[in-house]
């Protein structure tokens, strides 16, 4: 486990000076940040300031989405254009980059279902899976996720009971991106904190008997524990990992890793908001939880900044963790900071 000096921030101006206070545990795959779907569109000076946010913490990681439906909106037809910027950005600050390979095309999915809706062919999203490994495999990008959030029905075309159809694009790709890319990484998405048979370590079971074994090289889940808190977590958030765990040793697979691709909390001022202090301390006590697993791959903050800090009632409008949507810093980032 790697320690580091956690702190408190000062805040003068748009300056963060961190204050020692306490020792923030870091899983042994390091951490870093992941800023959703915001850096597919927001333009290089926002883009540069976010990262350069990124840069002042000890963070060596950053998650970031490679958005199928901007990319190729045309079969065969590619814009890479805000991607390439993303990725340079982050690549330039000694960040490793974990490329989130997500949601579906027009011209690939079934007419008037949502962007998310998994393609009708599980060899379309295969193929563009394999030519974004091998673009950006050029400039020593080599970890890949696999969609995200697929338990969740608003981020697989709002449906249910998802594991087999998931299963196919895993089983489709996993291959694909070994073929152009084989020493690469390859996780499954991400995923949500929800009960029941779509909660993660039943949804993992259910890929395992869709026959999941042997298409990937680490899990992930995002272990949010808002807004009581690790202590107060007892069923799905971090008590879903462990979980997930024994369904990995069922199978044999013990010996793969559970990455975190997303944890945080949001500031807002709804029942699931929190303070900037609770904010930072879920995170510290995540991050630590994990260093104590031994199985715990990266771990990925979300977010970088708020979209909206203003809206104070809206929980997804106030996760960033670093910056207000105004560029103040926020506490964490003082916690954070090297």
């Amino acid at each position: 486990m790697a320690r580091i000096a956690a702190c408190v921030a000062v805040v003068v101006g748009l300056s963060v000076t961190p204050v020692a206070n306490a020792a923030l545990v870091i899983p042994p795959g390091g951490y870093g940040f992941g800023d959703g779907a915001q850096m597919t569109w927001i333009g290089p000076e926002d883009v540069n300031r976010e990262l350069d946010a990124v840069a002042k913490t000890g963070a060596t990681w950053f998650r970031v989405l490679i958005p199928w439906t901007q990319i190729e909106p045309a079969k065969g037809q590619y814009n890479w254009g805000q991607t390439d910027l993303v990725i340079k950005a982050a690549l330039a600050r000694n960040l490793k980059v974990l490329g989130v390979i997500a949601y579906t095309p027009d011209w690939a999915k079934a007419p008037g279902t949502n962007f998310s809706a998994p393609p009708d062919n599980a060899a379309d999203y295969a193929n563009f899976s394999a030519t974004v490994a091998q673009r950006y495999g050029s400039v020593g990008v080599s970890n890949w996720e696999l969609w995200n959030e697929p338990n969740l029905p608003i981020f697989f075309g709002f449906s249910a009971h998802n594991a087999p159809k998931y299963t196919e694009l895993v089983k489709a790709a996993y291959p694909a991106i070994k073929a152009v890319q084989p020493n690469s990484t390859v996780i499954l998405a991400g995923l949500s904190r929800l009960p029941g048979e779509e909660s993660p370590p039943a949804f993992l079971a259910q890929m395992y008997a869709a026959g999941a074994k042997g298409s990937f090289d680490a899990a992930a889940a995002h272990p949010y524990v808002h807004p009581g808190g690790l202590a107060a977590d007892t069923d799905n958030g971090w008590s879903d990992i462990p979980a997930m765990h024994d369904v990995m040793v069922a199978n044999g697979d013990g010996g793969k890793k559970i990455w975190m691709t997303e944890m945080g909390a949001p500031t807002s001022e709804d029942a699931e908001g929190v303070s900037q202090q609770e904010q930072a301390k879920e995170i510290v006590d995540v991050l630590a939880a994990a260093a104590a697993t031994g199985y715990s791959g990266p771990a990925f903050i979300f977010s970088i900044r708020d979209t909206n800090t203003a809206n104070r009632g809206d929980r997804e409008s106030n996760y960033g963790t670093l910056l207000t949507s105004d560029w103040q810093p926020k506490f964490t980032a003082g916690v954070l900071a090297r």
